[in-house]
């Protein structure tokens, strides 16, 4: 087979073990800084392979702050599934990379954790949930998570830049559940960093005190934990 063989790209994504698989093509998004970062990261980039996992609603009954050094805790199984989910997505994004050699192109996985981070600004070179909604894979609730139609936030995500042309998928058509739900979110917030996003916003987070918080107590994911996206009985 030869880069030119057009069957190819869209084979290359047949099989891939996660819950959502979305695409964007570079193409489409000549304006977007997400382009220059993606080509700076992987020269001659064209698309993005999003992949996506469920985290259970089991898991996320467990996500409490509220709990103290060296006490037992029952989020530690939330983190621990987590940190499986992280791996299984890693691994489906190697695979890709490696079909993609076998058949003459080029792949970077942004594995789903311990990528490059800037802790000073609290970013990376690419933000996951950014490139999930522009892929089609849903939308950005008040709480700055994405919001998917079939889980909600419950998902962990990773990604694989690469100089494939990949056809993009459709975006998401759904409702924003946030003005419905009234911000729930914003009502269990410990750090008191979620507003109510003003006229022309998607989000109002004070992603500084979201994160000293985190850092502080340990983990925190009360408002993935509240968010009435996804549940079946929010329907």
């Amino acid at each position: 087979m030869t880069r030119k063989d057009t069957a190819v790209p869209e084979m290359l994504l047949e099989g891939i073990m996660v819950d959502k698989v979305g695409v964007l093509s570079l193409a489409d998004h000549q304006d977007n800084p997400m382009r220059k970062e993606a080509d700076r990261l992987l020269p001659g980039a064209e698309s993005i392979v999003v992949l996506a996992m469920e985290i259970f609603p089991e898991t996320i009954s467990k996500a409490t702050s509220k709990a103290l050094v060296g006490e037992l805790t029952t989020r530690d199984l939330y983190l621990a599934n987590s940190d499986i989910i992280d791996g299984l997505l890693s691994w489906e994004g190697y695979k890709l990379v490696k079909k993609l050699h076998a058949n003459g192109f080029k792949g970077l996985l942004l594995p789903s954790s311990d990528g490059p981070y800037d802790a000073r600004f609290l970013r990376g070179p690419l933000s996951y949930k950014n490139l999930a909604e522009a892929a089609g894979m849903g939308i950005i609730g008040w709480n700055s998570l994405l919001l998917t139609p079939e889980y909600g936030g419950r998902v962990r995500l990773a990604a694989v830049i690469t100089d494939a042309p990949l056809n993009a998928t459709p975006p998401t058509r759904m409702e924003s559940p946030c003005i419905k739900c009234g911000g729930a979110c914003i009502r269990i917030c410990p750090a008191e960093a979620i507003k109510k996003p003003a006229a022309g916003e998607i989000y109002n987070i004070d992603k500084h005190a979201c994160s000293s918080f985190y850092n502080a107590s340990g983990m925190c994911a009360e408002c993935l934990r509240v968010c009435p996206a996804g549940k079946k009985s929010a329907a």
